[in-house]
């Protein structure tokens, strides 16, 4: 502030004068200090209440998490425990035996689903995913993953429409990913539109975007909640019953996912119990004009000697009775030091050597084995619980020619042995 004042004639201000408004302007600085303290200790305990406020509300929803994860993965194993009692009970290929084993397979696909996202948001939060990214027509991928969800929609007795282009609609996206995206926002709709309801998916464009929409006329998002339900561990009221289940990822995963394609994510919804629509959207890319490629069947690899390497012994003689289904020779070896000698013992065609071994790594195990001449063109194959880009690439300087993150796909696994019969391989399977 300035306090400025005006003389008509040289001499009318005395000395005097000029102390007394001396004294009064540092009246007024001092009091404005004061005040500036004031605000600064305001904005203080403001900005400390507000940290308190969303300490509490993170710790609140990482109990709740706690506890939904307590609970799901509680949820798969009943059944599991179950099923393998009923197995062990009954004449193999009785239709009890036979229905207990669909159980198991769909408790199992259960459990890596919900690994693969908490693993996923963690990927997403420190840019750790990559995508494989190619034009793709997004109607195709719709159209696709739609199809692998009608049963789920038909179990519930929801009617279900797709609409999609004739026409290619086409973007630049990883179309795992898309279809993983299109996958949550599915299971979002089942799970929460009651008996006799309706959902429908279409794609379209807008402008330079292509927009997919997933609408339902379910029980709604209310106020409170539709503005973070795209946040990771969100979810509406569920109650002790926690009868819809899920981890609140499925979302967080459809924005992240989304926003690194260079896309975005919306929801809209009037409130309770009147349904949502969910809208995702991506820059439209021209016409590649090439023929999609053709996709073949996986042929079943040649009979080999294969030396499996992995201490936890469940995991790995269930792994050498899946690959003896194929003709196989398979050996195991419960540490590294054993699978070095037992690899000197069979002269194996395949190692699939687990990373972490009681003993010795298997980033050593695989050293040693290459650094002996009668290994080098031996096939080795990493199995981790690590999964991400420097992983592999560890993987392949320790002399690894592929890597499979925990628990492998058994597909996959025969598509990469395929793949060692011919040389085409991959460190990325």
């Amino acid at each position: 502030g300035a306090l400025t004042l005006y003389a008509s004639r040289p001499g009318t201000f005395t000395p005097q004068h000029v102390e007394l408004l001396e004294s009064l302007c540092a009246d007024v600085s001092y009091a404005l200090d004061a005040m500036e303290q004031e605000r600064l200790r305001a904005n203080a305990e403001r900005a400390l209440r507000e940290s308190e406020i969303s300490l509490r509300e993170a710790d609140r929803r990482k109990n709740d998490f706690l506890a939904a994860l307590s609970h799901e993965l509680r949820n798969p194993l009943a059944p599991i425990r179950n099923s393998l009692y009923v197995v062990d009970h009954t004449a193999p290929g009785s239709t009890q035996a036979l229905r207990a084993t669909a159980v198991v397979k769909r408790q199992v696909d259960h459990l890596v689903k919900l690994v693969d996202d908490l693993l996923d948001v963690t990927r997403i939060s420190h840019g750790k995913i990559t995508l494989a990214r190619s034009r793709i027509d997004a109607g195709e991928v719709v159209r696709k993953t739609c199809e692998d969800h009608r049963t789920l929609f038909e179990q519930h007795k929801i009617e279900f429409r797709v609409a999609a282009p004739s026409v290619p609609v086409w973007i630049d996206a990883d179309p795992t990913r898309i279809s993983q995206v299109v996958s949550n926002l599915l299971q979002n709709a089942a799970k929460f539109t009651p008996e006799g309801g309706s959902a429908s998916v279409t794609v379209g464009g807008h402008g330079q975007d292509v927009e997919i929409h997933v609408r339902d006329d379910g029980i709604g998002i209310g106020p409170d909640v539709v503005e973070k339900v795209f946040e990771p561990f969100t979810q509406g009221e569920s109650g002790l019953a926690r009868s819809q289940g899920g981890l609140g990822l499925g979302l967080a995963l459809v924005k992240g996912l989304m926003e690194l394609h260079g896309g975005s994510a919306q929801v809209r919804s009037e409130g309770a119990n009147r349904g949502s629509e969910f809208v995702v959207s991506l820059p439209r890319v021209a016409d590649p004009g090439l023929a999609c490629a053709v996709q073949h069947e996986v042929p079943t690899p040649a009979p080999r000697t294969i030396l499996v390497i992995e201490d936890y012994m469940d995991s790995a003689q269930s792994l050498a009775d899946a690959l003896a289904l194929d003709g196989h020779r398979v050996h195991v070896a419960t540490s590294g030091k054993t699978g070095i000698s037992r690899a000197r013992e069979v002269k194996p065609d395949i190692v699939l050597c687990d990373i972490g071994l009681p003993d010795v790594t298997g980033y050593e195990v695989a050293g040693v084995l290459r650094s002996d001449d009668a290994f080098r063109s031996a096939f080795l194959v990493a199995l981790s619980g690590y999964a991400q880009p420097e992983d592999r690439q560890q993987a392949r300087a320790a002399g690894f020619d592929a890597h499979l993150a925990k628990p492998a796909n058994l597909e996959e696994l025969r598509a990469l042995l395929a793949g060692a019969d011919t040389g085409s391989h991959s460190l990325e399977a």
